[in-house]
């Protein structure tokens, strides 16, 4: 499944309804799938992963991952900015036309079917309205300004994004994790 010769790095996971985890590989622009026992089951690879030529568009490829409860996975790419459409059964991808930027999103997690956050410096809050085809960044959390937002988690509708890496302004706490207030556009 996976060539030794060619770079990966595992990032974010996310599961469908079957217990099966979905890999994200930053490096490989490719999404693993694994069974609930931790046996690879497939790759999805997808020329439509790399969206922009040139090395500052690609550097961290696919990143955050989230399953949608319609049965599709929701992936986007850091670097690049683009969030995907990707069906497990599959392997199709297509590119969710999103007014706005999503350059330097890293975790996703889903507020409701329609809503999805972008941890990120800054995060974002996305909304859809027609399945994820077409989207629109309608909010946007800068939280701590020295440390990148990493991952997001959703409890009772509120938003907590995870910050990782402090740039040395005298915190040696190595996450601070922050209830999201999302500014409207």
């Amino acid at each position: 499944m996976h060539n030794p010769r060619e770079s990966s790095f595992a990032d974010d996971v996310a599961s469908d309804d079957d217990g099966n985890a979905y890999v994200t590989d930053i490096l490989g622009n490719r999404i693993w799938k694994v069974s609930p026992d931790g046996e690879p089951l497939s790759v999805i690879k997808n020329a439509t992963f790399r969206q922009r030529p040139g090395t500052m568009d690609n550097l961290i490829g696919l990143n955050g991952i989230v399953y949608h409860p319609n049965g599709y996975l929701l992936v986007v790419h850091t670097s690049g900015g683009d969030l995907f459409k990707v069906d497990p059964k599959t392997g199709a991808v297509s590119v969710v036309r999103v007014r706005g930027t999503l350059k330097s999103g890293d975790g996703l997690e889903l507020i409701s079917p329609t809503k999805l956050a972008v941890a990120g410096m800054p995060s974002r809050l996305v909304e859809s309205s027609d399945d994820w085809e077409t989207a629109s960044v309608t909010g946007r959390y800068v939280g701590p300004v020295h440390r990148i937002g990493s991952s997001a988690t959703v409890k009772d509708g509120d938003v907590y994004v995870n910050h990782i890496v402090g740039f040395g302004l005298g915190k040696k706490k190595t996450h601070v994790l922050a209830k999201a207030v999302f500014a409207p556009l």
